[in-house]
Order: C-alpha cells, then structure tokens, then sequence
C-alpha cells in the first residue's frame, strides 16, 4: 500500500508541477523564474526572475548589459542558469528558445526554438551545446551556430541539467530514467531507472554518478549504470547533489539538508540540518564551508564537516536558486527579483540589485 501511495503521489505532484507551467505559459499565472548567477572576472551574470538577461559588475552591482534590452519586451521567464564560455553566454528560456550572447555587449548572436518551454542549464564540450526541454527531449547544437546535430527523445519531460561524463552526456528525465547519451551521436549507452521523477542534475566524481528520484538518492556506476548504492531521504529531493572531498551533500523539501559518505551512502553528520523550509537549491561548499538557499527567505552558511550553523541571512523571498561563491562573496538570486551579494564569511549584504529593472537597491536582507 505504501508503494502504491508514493506512486499515486509522484504522480500527482507531477500533474500539480505540469499544470502550472502550463499556467504560466498561458499566462494565467505569474512568471517566477528560479534561475541562478554565475561568477566570471570581475561580472556576475544571471537571467533575472522578470525576464532579462543581466551582466552587473562583481564588486558594487552596476549594471553592464541586459537583454532584451530595457526598450523591448521581456522573454516570459527564465529558469536555466547562464552558461558561460570565453565569448558566449548561453541559457534557455521558458520562451522555448535556447539564446546566444555575445559575452561582452550581451547581443544576441543566435537562437533555436526548442518548441517547448526550456528549464534545463545547457552544458558545452567539444564545439556542442547540450540541453533538455519540455518536449521529453536532449538536444546537442553546435555552438557556434544553432545548428541541431541530433535530438534524443524521452518519455517525460527534461528539467534537470545535463552533466558531461568523459565522453558522455548524463541527463534525467520526468520519466524516471538517468540516460548515458555518446556526447557526438546521441546514441544511448545506458539508462537507470529510479522508479520516481528525476529532477535534478547528476553529479559525477570517482566513477560515479550521484542523482535523486523523487526521495532516494543514488550513486551509479558511470561505466555500467549499475546501483551502487541508495540513500532514503526524508522528503522529495528537488536540490542538485553535490560532491566534494567524497561527501555529497544535498537538500530535501522538508528542509532538512544532508551529508553522505560518497563511496557508502552513510551520513557523515550525525543528524541533518534543518532549515526552517524546503530546500531546493543544491548545497555549495568552498572552503570548509558548506552554503544554500530555502524557501524560508534565508540563505545558509554551514559547517561542511559537521553541519553546524555558521550565520543564516534573510531576504525577502524563497531562495530556490543555488549560490555562486567567489572572491569572498557569496553571489545569489531569490524570488523576490533581487540578486544578492554577501560577504562569505558573516552573510553581511554588500550589495542588492533590482532583476526588473537593474538598478541597485537599498540591501533588503538584515
């Protein structure tokens, strides 16, 4: 009874989920975009939760580049995250178009129409961009251009981003299934199945991939697809798993974040941490130090080797997106349409920009 329960949930949850995108698209509902910042140089860029694309400089917030521009229309929302490379930003958008920026001005160099709406954070190797859509497929384009080199279809929709492994391209899907695609075919190596909706991006390290269906969280052979072991959490895992120095760490969506021995799949904190509610974005460690967003308007500086708290920041919405640590800042976007900057070491607000209009505003956070 209890399997057919969290069948009938996972189910449920995923008509809930479907539906609203679907509302959203129609406009019936407002746009809230997830989608997080990235930290090159001295610029951070972000597709902001109104529909632009920002590039704002690292140390005060100021604006460089948005697009569209502040003269045309916004895309509908984005929910990628940017993907940056020497010359290009790349990132999808709900809109269904993948786009291509140029990095320095922010025009846009191309753009393919996906025909569904586009959640997943493209990925590059070799000349190729890869990402999912809402049309149950894995697309490979080349980069330069646009130009479609192949297509892989799923039996669900693709929200996760891809994760390259060697030479192949790691990427779940809504149908429950991990699949290992050759990086320049698209051809299938494997697939592992879940037995629940997937929806975070696989992490790779020591032979391994790490990834969640609905509460369990997996690690895989990368060369196989075989289980090499399963970890039962306590609630839906939404957050990216993360590994570093053999521990993956990771949140659910009752709040409470984990910490596992990467080989094993035993706890390495004594109890989780719990935040006050669900966690979604994934748990990012630098130095020592182990940092997340909740839906409990606070973003998380923790102890990464024991999962001691060491200063929690509030804003003034959930804090879906993951953060983007560098040079002692802790780059981060939430649902109230701010991009924040804190300094890493004690949370202190440095700096808050406005993702609707790009102009820096009196820090929110207290």
């Amino acid at each position: 009874m209890a399997i057919i329960h969290r069948a009938r949930l996972a189910l449920a949850l995923t008509a809930i989920l479907a539906a609203a995108f679907l509302l959203v698209g129609c406009g019936a509902a407002p746009v809230t975009g997830w989608s997080g910042t990235q930290v090159v140089g001295d610029t951070v860029y972000f597709g902001g939760a109104a529909g632009r694309v920002m590039a704002v400089n690292a140390a005060d917030g100021n604006l460089k580049w948005q697009f569209p521009a502040a003269a045309d229309k916004p895309i509908v929302a984005f929910y990628s995250n940017p993907l940056i490379t020497e010359d290009a930003l790349y990132i999808g958008g709900f809109d269904h178009k993948l786009y291509a920026l140029d990095l320095a001005a922010g025009a846009k160099k191309w753009e393919f129409d996906a025909s569904a709406p586009i959640v997943s954070t493209p990925v590059m190797a070799n000349g190729m961009i890869y990402f999912g859509a809402n049309d149950n497929k894995v697309y490979a384009l080349e980069s330069a251009t646009g130009l479609k080199k192949w297509e892989f279809a799923t039996n669900g929709e693709v929200w996760a981003d891809p994760t390259l492994a060697g030479s192949n391209v790691l990427v779940a899907s809504l149908d429950h299934k991990l699949y290992a695609l050759d990086a320049l075919s698209g051809a299938k190596k494997w697939e592992f199945d879940a037995s629940g909706i997937i929806v975070t991006k696989p992490a790779v390290a020591d032979g391994m991939a790490y990834i969640a269906g609905l509460s369990k969280v997996f690690a895989i052979d990368l060369a196989t697809g075989a289980k090499k072991w399963e970890f039962a959490a306590t609630n839906w895992v939404w957050s990216n798993p993360t590994v570093t120095n053999g521990v993956v760490y990771f949140g659910a969506l009752d709040g409470n974040v984990f910490a596992l021995d990467s080989q094993t799949g035993n706890l390495k904190w004594n109890t989780p941490f719990k935040a006050g509610d669900a966690v979604r974005s994934a748990v990012v460690v630098s130095n020592g130090v182990a940092y997340f967003g909740s839906d409990d308007f606070q973003v998380y500086a923790l102890d990464a080797a024991t999962g001691q708290k060491k200063w929690s920041r509030a804003t003034t919405g959930r804090v879906l997106a993951s953060p983007v640590i560098a040079s002692g800042s802790v780059y981060v976007q939430s649902h109230d349409r701010m991009v924040y900057a804190l300094n890493a070491t004690d949370g202190l607000v440095k700096w808050t920009v406005d993702t609707s209009t790009g102009k820096i505003v009196p820090p929110a956070a207290k």
